[in-house]
């Protein structure tokens, strides 16, 4: 009998031992709901301002005079002496070097190579004694009152340019200035090998500044908002498989999603031509695992 009371004891202290666990777990859990709950969403926003933006095509070239030419000599002999320097001025005829055409037991007078345009010497390519054929460069005169930068387009970017249209020049030698030019020459054809479309702008040079073989990048202008409403770039969340775009805002601390409508971006901002008012306060951080409906703090401004 006694051993029988001992059991029903053990038995009533294992359920009772059970209930308690049980509550106790589910106390946890509600706890932990809880707690997730009040749990804020770390995020920083800023907000949507208003700016100008452009839409800007980049190209490469080489500068060359507008018009300038490699001065090769009508006689055969050696270089008996040049009478330019380079960086001189020189007319048009003008004698830049004389040709000693002297052969054993015969006597020449000296042959002159001349100039075919006025401009500006470039280079002088031979030494004293140098041997010259009628292949041989001589000297190299440019014009540099108006120089010419010129480019390829890709096939794709053609019918974004057009001639007599401005575009924007800068070369390494001044980093902080902007030289203005027109496209004046835009080939109708595409070389089938590189894809691409020969192309050349014409600037106004009147210091000399733009040297013909200086390297020079060109920015061509394709599209301009005046007054845009923009968001930083890093607020977009792009849905590449549905081709949309969105952005979570901060409403009464919760975060709202809503689509956007982008149009031109520049320097890290995008336009958001709908879906956005001037003002509202867009995540920029901590929005990625957002779902929309979350509690948020801004932490950062």
């Amino acid at each position: 009998m006694r051993r029988k009371i001992i059991w029903i004891i053990v038995i009533v202290l294992i359920l009772g031992i059970g209930y308690a666990v049980r509550t106790r777990k589910k106390t946890i859990k509600e706890k932990t709901k809880e707690d997730v709950s009040e749990v804020l969403v770390p995020v920083a926003i800023e907000e949507v301002k208003s700016a100008n933006l452009e839409s800007v095509l980049s190209f490469v070239g080489d500068i060359k005079g507008e018009d300038q030419v490699t001065v090769y000599s009508e006689a055969t002999g050696r270089l008996s002496r040049y009478l330019v320097e380079e960086g001189s001025r020189v007319e048009k005829d003008e004698v830049i070097a004389l040709v000693d055409r002297a052969v054993t037991g015969m006597e020449f007078e000296e042959a002159k190579v001349k100039s075919p345009l006025s401009g500006t010497v470039g280079r002088l390519y031979l030494d004293k004694g140098g041997t010259i054929s009628l292949d041989t460069p001589v000297a190299l005169v440019a014009k540099m009152d108006r120089v010419k930068v010129e480019f390829s387009i890709p096939e794709k970017d053609m019918v974004k340019v057009s001639k007599g249209q401005e575009v924007r020049v800068r070369v390494d030698a001044y980093p902080d200035t902007i030289f203005n030019g027109l496209v004046t020459r835009l080939s109708p054809v595409v070389d089938p090998v590189t894809r691409t479309a020969y192309a050349e702008v014409t600037l106004s040079n009147p210091h000399h500044k733009l040297k013909p073989g200086m390297f020079a990048e060109i920015d061509s202008v394709i599209d301009f908002s005046k007054g845009a409403m923009v968001v930083p770039k890093e607020a977009i969340l792009e849905d590449l498989s549905a081709g949309s775009s969105s952005v979570f805002v901060v409403e009464d601390g919760k975060a709202v999603k809503k689509d956007i409508k982008t149009g031109i971006s520049q320097g890290g901002l995008v336009e958001v031509k709908s879906g956005l008012s001037f003002g509202e306060k867009v995540i920029v951080a901590g929005h990625h695992y957002l779902k929309g409906g979350e509690e948020v703090e801004v932490v950062e401004q």
